[in-house]
């Protein structure tokens, strides 16, 4: 794989100097930086690889970031599709002071009656890379499109996907030819190969996401969607835009920073290592849980009174996550408030050596979104978020910073209600309770009404600080999945 990225990713005459480093790197070749790369962990083995390339290549977690979120449409477009949505914070500023910036960018229903939603990870990865991104934009996205050129194995992640929506990848000639190609769902390790969609990850890399939205790209799949018997306009396909906003800061003895809505799962991890910091150290380990699904609960019920069925606040963020309102919480207990659940979509986290870090969730709502596949579009889009319906809520990032300079946590979860707990958890037990983030991950899940055990959790802990003992940086990856954490020393 090193030697298809570095044919992508090579520069000619360009150099630079990195962080910490004595010599002269060549940026943008693969392998060519040495030492401490900083790492990644995803949910599906291949993105994974593409991101430790990166940031090989001199990329920072934003570059490798991109690359690895577009790799995901491609080796799992079951719980990413390119017509997904998705959400991300990101570690900015200068040495001595960083904060941590959230970008949304979620498929959106652009009009009451659409039928489909508006793809946003297009154009938040290229708002993304163009803000915080060091690498050429055309070499984060060749990985992608090489894979889905030239074929690549499908992993267990998703061949387990395929074979849970078997049914209803039959029923669409375009996805049963790629996923189901002998009549059968498609196993770990048979190739597959995706023309379709590396002609829209070339129309990406070469003219940007522009060409997907408003372009002659656009107007050729709006008339292959019609086509199909699906209605998209012209308008809806053009509409929807990035959002970058300041995260929201909880906690008091750490830094911990959570995004804004859309994405309340991250907002209810907050709540509940807010609520939960100043006890945790001291609450004994068989008591955890119990003292985890009963904070779960209070801040589910807290959460019922200011977030709007559209995911918007009816107070200012400042003041719904106010610290004294958030203690509050701490094992209140009583039943949970009653909110939509999915655990469709996917999360990673990855860090670099320079100190940048990136958690990401990317979500198609409903598994291959709306499992269609109308010729000439290459990639299936996701059903139009409805009230009470499919939407961003479970979307679970937290960022953790030291002294506001350093990373100590980096961390994403998916897997519906149970993911804010589960991310929650592991920020309690490495941040507050000085334990391993191995085991943490590994620890019995919350019994919710929509399987605890669905929740599936990256993350990454450096417990001495990213840039000042980065070598010492854990990097998980959740065992209920099948993803990998992968990291160089």
């Amino acid at each position: 794989m090193a030697g298809l990225l570095a044919s992508g990713l090579a520069l000619s005459g360009c150099s630079w100097l990195g962080m910490g480093g004595t010599k002269t790197e060549d940026l943008g070749v693969v392998g060519s930086v040495r030492g401490f790369l900083g790492g990644a962990s995803l949910a599906e083995p291949r993105a994974a690889l593409v991101a430790r390339d990166i940031l090989s290549a001199g990329g920072t977690a934003t570059d490798a970031a991109v690359a690895a979120a577009l790799t995901l449409t491609v080796t799992l477009p079951s719980q990413a599709p390119l017509g997904g949505g998705g959400f991300c914070l990101v570690v900015t500023g200068s040495a001595r002071t960083r904060t941590v910036e959230s970008i949304s960018f979620p498929a959106i229903a652009a009009r009451a009656d659409s039928e489909i939603a508006t793809p946003g990870i297009p154009r938040g990865l290229f708002a993304l890379h163009a803000r915080y991104g060091r690498l050429r934009w055309e070499q984060v996205v060749s990985p992608a499109e090489s894979f889905a050129r030239n074929g690549t194995e499908a992993t267990r992640a998703l061949a387990i996907d395929v074979a849970a929506n078997a049914q209803r990848l039959a029923a669409d000639p375009g996805l049963r030819a790629i996923f189901l190609p002998q009549g059968r769902p498609i196993a770990e390790g048979e190739r597959m190969v995706q023309p379709q969609m590396a002609a829209a990850l070339g129309v990406l890399r070469s003219r940007g996401p522009g060409d997907l939205h408003n372009g002659q790209y656009a107007r050729e799949m709006v008339q292959s969607v019609n086509g199909a018997g699906i209605r998209l306009t012209a308008a809806e396909l053009a509409s929807g835009m990035a959002q970058i906003q300041p995260s929201i800061r909880v906690g008091e003895s750490n830094d911990l920073f959570v995004g804004t809505t859309p994405a309340s799962g991250a907002l209810a991890a907050g709540q509940i290592f807010g609520a939960l910091e100043q006890r945790w150290r001291a609450t004994a380990p068989d008591a955890r849980l119990p003292l985890l699904v009963s904070t779960a609960a209070a801040a589910s019920r807290d959460r019922a009174q200011w977030l709007q069925a559209d995911l918007s606040s009816s107070m200012p963020m400042g003041e719904a996550m106010n610290p004294a309102r958030i203690r509050g919480l701490a094992g209140a207990g009583g039943e949970f408030a009653s909110e939509p659940d999915t655990a469709a979509g996917t999360s990673f986290a990855i860090v670099d050596r320079d100190g940048g870090a990136v958690a990401c969730a990317l979500t198609g709502f409903t598994p291959f979104g709306i499992a269609k596949l109308p010729q000439g579009t290459g990639f299936p889009l996701a059903p139009a978020p409805r009230v009470g319906g499919p939407d961003t809520r479970w979307l679970t990032l937290a960022i953790a910073l030291r002294e506001r300079n350093d990373v100590t946590f980096v961390g994403a979860a998916s897997g519906g209600a149970a993911a804010p707990l589960a991310l929650a958890r592991a920020a309690l037990d490495t941040l507050q309770g000085r334990e391993a983030l191995a085991g943490s991950i590994e620890a019995p899940r919350a019994n919710l009404p929509a399987n605890g055990e669905a929740a599936r959790v990256q993350a990454i802990h450096c417990p001495g600080g990213l840039i000042a003992e980065g070598r010492t940086c854990r990097i998980e990856t959740d065992r209920r999945g099948a993803g990998l954490a992968i990291g160089s020393n």
